[in-house]
């Protein structure tokens, strides 16, 4: 993501401060609770904004992403590239690519390329997507070099993980259809909650649980996991670290298959 230019700039207040920092550790809600202590503010909203789309929380994020226009106008860099996440939570893709673009024109920056990247890919334009990280790659020289395999790479990877998988899950995967695709498409996304189902999201259990299936609802699709292969890319250091992801993810939805919340998946060591 694009840091705040002004939080370089002092001096700056010491709620934010600590704020920042535990939004880039990870930490949103603590990131809220320590910026509800500063003074209302363009930066203190920016930064609430940014915290309630990583909490998956839109309808907060957009009244704070207002008030952030609000206070430094709607050219506001910042702004801008917010109003592009926000459009993309909302599968508003057309209006994120505006968003980005218009930062792109402007001011090259890598994290904006990889959006334009994503965009891209939901487009069907993968080499337009590999080119653009590849200057995002150029930008930031501490970014690898972006992923890319051939399909036939990506599901010999995915059978060698189903292969891993000890005998009590092997034998509960066997009606579960494990698809590949380059990215999320709209036909997956729930209307009533968009933001549940990102466009870069690497993978999505479609379906019912396994405890339904022991239940033998005929009316039932079989279940499905969705792997999205250029998502999986895209943030993936090399191909071992791919590896490494396209495991944890397949594992992860295995969880979910199981009927599992997130913990539950932990806790099993699917993921």
């Amino acid at each position: 993501m694009m840091m705040m230019n002004e939080y370089d700039e002092p001096p700056l207040d010491p709620a934010l401060e600590s704020a920042l920092a535990s939004l880039e550790a990870g930490d949103p809600e603590l990131a809220l609770s320590q910026a509800s202590r500063a003074p209302e503010g363009g930066l203190r909203a920016l930064l609430e904004v940014r915290a309630y789309l990583d909490l998956g929380m839109l309808d907060p994020a957009c009244e704070r992403l207002d008030a952030a226009r609000a206070i430094l106008g709607e050219d506001d860099l910042e702004v801008v590239e917010l109003d592009g996440e926000v459009a993309l939570e909302r599968w508003d893709l057309a209006g994120a690519a505006s968003a980005f673009e218009a930062i792109a024109a402007v001011e090259p920056d890598p994290w904006i390329h990889e959006r334009l990247a994503l965009l891209a890919d939901h487009a069907g334009d993968h080499d337009r997507a590999h080119a653009l990280l590849v200057e995002a790659a150029a930008l930031d020289g501490d970014r690898p070099a972006p992923v890319r395999v051939a399909a036939a790479t990506f599901d010999r990877i995915v059978e060698d993980a189903l292969g891993s998988l000890a005998a009590p899950f092997a034998d509960r995967v066997r009606r579960v259809r494990v698809v590949r695709e380059p990215v999320p498409f709209r036909e997956l996304v729930d209307p009533r909650d968009p933001s549940a189902t990102p466009p870069d999201i690497l993978g999505l259990f479609v379906g019912p649980t396994i405890h339904d299936l022991a239940e033998d609802f005929p009316a039932q699709l079989p279940p499905s996991i969705y792997l999205f292969q250029r998502n999986l890319e895209r943030m993936a250091r090399d191909e071992e670290h791919l590896t490494e992801e396209i495991r944890v993810t397949l594992f992860h939805e295995i969880g979910h298959l199981l009927g599992l919340d997130e913990d539950g998946v932990a806790e099993l060591g699917l993921a």
